[in-house]
Parts: structure tokens; sequence; C-alpha cells
């Protein structure tokens, strides 16, 4: 049979206004289905409305109620974690952690930049004397008498080698007496009236002086030490900014801490006889010098709040506290560095060391001469150390009193220089020499403050049976 059409007509009729209304049953049945959709539509879409506004205000409350752990853990894991920050005070406080006990080598600048084989041997081995005894530090010249003296990606390589080992490096800046900016700035240094023949302080160092690019100009007359090294003025303002800003750069390069060394007025020379740019003679030398302790720890600080400061001292100023001559007071250090490196070089004691009895260490009165100094070396660093220890003790206990004059507050720890040299002319003399005579400086120094020690030889050799292994 053929399929059934059915046709459905639907007549229009025009009522009032023009509109055309249809009348037809299957119009209005249509219309109900129509509307049956769309509340049935409305009620799901209400439903799940409602549904979705009990999620975001009690399942949280839920989550508490029930301890939902993974579903707190599962909302969390995209935000991230920012770490608090630590206080210029925390910091500080862990930089004096890493380098409570440092015990170091000294590096000269040739030996840390030089890529040559013979520096590179010597190089090697001090690091590996880092690698298997109890060195853990390195002291490394970036700048002499001369001036800096550094190739920045090999120190900076040399630097990323150390820290890499966990070794502590330190940058040694000698600050005063400085020959490489009195062609550019010789207004900074010192001068005298009338010329007077002096050695080459840097007969090998001549390319480290900066030149005047421009016209030659009549640059007056430097004066010179006895070995021929040039000074700065320690009250020239230049001269002290320049200072700051190699430390500054030796920071940026990495060094954990910066050790200044000719922080003083010069000594050795026709000193009577130097004229001063800037400083007027009426500041006594020592005020002098503790403004530039103080500024300098300021910038340096300020830079980088957890940069490690030491400054070294003549030996004797550890047991005398002071030598206003050059400007050095422990006190006025102690206040502005971390560390004091008196270099108590057994062998330096040309006056020999007298000190008066201490019954409160129980330790009894010694007038060595300069032979009977070299015979007894853990005697002079001992007695040279703990004298420089007993004035600093006090200093501290005092800081918070109310009394005048206020003393420091900033504990300045104790690490010395100990000398490891002159071993043939000390075994001529049967003098202690050799391991035993650097082990002998070691162990009284960690007798009086266990915060370490530096062995210097200009050679960069060392005695490695005076060494505990590691």
């Amino acid at each position: 049979m053929g399929a059934r059409c059915i046709k459905i007509f639907l007549v229009p009729r025009v009522i009032d206004g023009g509109t055309v209304e249809i009348e037809d049953g299957v119009h209005m049945r249509y219309i109900g289905k129509m509307m049956k959709a769309f509340l049935k539509g409305f009620t799901i879409a209400m439903v799940g409305g409602a549904a979705a506004m009990a999620l975001v205000f009690f399942l949280p409350r839920l989550a508490g109620l029930f301890h939902f752990d993974k579903i707190r853990a599962l909302a969390s894991v995209d935000e991230p974690v920012i770490p608090r920050q630590k206080t210029k005070e925390e910091l500080m406080s862990d930089a004096l952690e890493k380098s409570g006990n440092v015990k170091a080598l000294y590096m000269t600048a040739d030996v840390a930049n030089d890529p040559g084989a013979g520096a590179t041997r010597l190089r090697d081995h001090i690091i590996a004397l880092a690698d298997t005894t109890e060195i853990n530090g390195i002291v490394i010249d970036v700048k002499e008498t001369c001036g800096p003296d550094y190739n920045e990606a090999r120190l900076k390589g040399l630097i990323d080698q150390l820290h890499h080992k966990n070794i502590w490096a330190i940058a040694r800046i000698v600050s005063f007496k400085d020959a490489s900016q009195r062609e550019i700035h010789p207004e900074w240094y010192l001068t005298r009236r009338t010329s007077k023949s002096a050695p080459d302080g840097c007969p090998s160092k001549h390319h480290l002086v900066a030149k005047n690019s421009e016209a030659a100009t009549l640059h007056p007359i430097l004066w010179q030490d006895n070995k021929g090294g040039y000074w700065m003025d320690p009250a020239s303002q230049g001269a002290r900014a320049y200072i700051a800003g190699v430390g500054r750069k030796m920071i940026d390069l990495g060094f954990d801490e910066l050790q200044f060394d000719y922080v003083r007025f010069p000594s050795d020379g026709d000193v009577s006889e130097a004229q001063y740019p800037a400083w007027d003679g009426a500041i006594p030398r020592h005020e002098v010098m503790k403004s530039f302790f103080e500024l300098l720890s300021e910038n340096l600080k300020a830079y980088k709040p957890d940069i490690i400061l030491s400054a070294d001292l003549f030996g004797y100023v550890a047991s005398q506290g002071a030598d206003n001559t050059i400007g050095q007071r422990v006190a006025d250090i102690g206040a502005s560095f971390d560390y004091l490196s008196f270099m108590v070089y057994p062998s330096h004691y040309y006056n020999g060391l007298a000190l008066p009895a201490d019954p409160r260490n129980d330790l009894a009165a010694i007038d060595l001469s300069f032979s009977a100094a070299r015979t007894h070396p853990d005697i002079v660093v001992g007695r040279s150390l703990q004298a420089a220890h007993d004035f600093l003790n006090p200093i501290v206990a005092s800081s918070t009193a109310t009394s005048s004059p206020a003393l420091p507050a900033r504990h300045a720890r104790i690490r010395p220089w100990l000398e490891d040299f002159f071993h043939e002319a000390d075994r001529v003399a049967h003098r202690p020499w050799g391991a035993e005579k650097v082990r002998l400086q070691i162990d009284a120094a960690e007798h009086v403050e266990p915060h370490g020690w530096m062995l210097w030889n200009a050679s960069n050799v060392y005695t490695e049976g005076a060494l505990k292994k590691e």
C-alpha cells in the first residue's frame, strides 16, 4: 500500500490592528510543548545554580569539618610559595657563622691570574691543600701597592671554583699605599717640596699605572717611602671613594670577604717632609682613620649587608692597643670591621716583646729580645693576641653602658696572620723552623680565639706538614 500523506492547512485570520492570528489546534499544541520545555530547562538551571552556590559557600566548611585535607592540597597546588626575605641582621648573622673559623692561605695576584704553567702549579697546589687539610679559605691579592691587579674573567672563574669546593674567598685590598692613580689623580697623593731620589717601587708593574689621556701637565713632586712606594692622603675624599669602589667591584665578582691592608698613615721614610693635600694636621691621625673606617663600613654594608670586612694591623698594635703615629686604634677598627688580622710574625718584632704579668689569665711578665722572640714563636703569638683579646672584651662588656665616652657595640673577632717563611734562617740559628714553628703559632692562636688564622708566604709555598689532614 502507498504511504498516506497528511496535509494540514493553516487558515489565517486578520484581526484588529492588522496582525494575523492562526486558528488551528496544531498551533496551540505546539505552544504548549514549548512552554513545557522552557519550564523544564528553567527548573534545571535553578537547581544547578543553587547547587553551585552551595558548593562555594559550604564546601570549605565541610572540608574543615570532615578534614578533607586532599581537597585543600589540590586547591593550593598552583599557588606559588614565596620565601620570607631575611633581614639584614639575619644575613649578617649567617655570614659571621660561615666565616667563624676560617683557616686560610695567601695567594698573590700573579698566581691567581697567570695562566702559565708555574702559576697554575702553585695555584692548584694551594687549592689541593684546601681539599686535603684543615685549610678552608684563600686570601687573594686583588689590589697591591702598585694598584688593582687582576684579570676579571680569570678571577671570577677562580672564585667560582673555590665556592664549588666550599672554600672561603677573601679579597686582599691594599688601601692608601697605591702607585696606580698618581698620573690621573695627583691631587690625592702626598707631595714634597724638593725632589729626592727613591727606588722604583713597582719595577714590573708599570702597566698598572692609569694613564692620563690629556696633554702632559706639570705634576707636583710626589712623596715616596723608603721602598719607593706612593701614598694617598687618608683624608682625601677622592681616595676614599676610590678604595670603596674597589671594594664594591670585588663584591660584584663574588668574594665572601674584603680584607683591607695599609689602612693607615705612612710610617717609613722621611714622613716629616710629606705634605698632605687634604689633611690639615690639626685633626689627630686616629680621628682621620676612624672616620674612614666608619665611611668604608657604612658604604660596603649598605651595598651588601652580609659582606664580611676585615683589616690588617701591625703585630705590636695587638699588645699596645693603638699606634697613634699611623692612626690605628684597636677600638676604632673593632667598631667598624668584623675581623682584626694582626700580623703577629715573630720575625717582625724588631724591638722584642715586653708585657707585664697577666694575673687574670695566669700569665707571667715577659721581656723578649728580638732573637728570643724568634726562638719562642708561640709566646709571641699567644701573648700578643691575648692582650688584644682582653682589650676588646671590656669594649663589648661596656658597650651598653650609659657612661661617656661610648664604646663600640660591635665586637670584632680576631683572626691573625702567622708566618710560614724564614725557615732556613731559623734552622741555621737552631730556632724552631718548618712545621714545628708553624704549628706552634697555630696552636697559640687557637688557644686565644677559635676564629681561625691565615698563613703568609710571599712565594706561595706552604709547609704542608704543619697542617692537619682532613
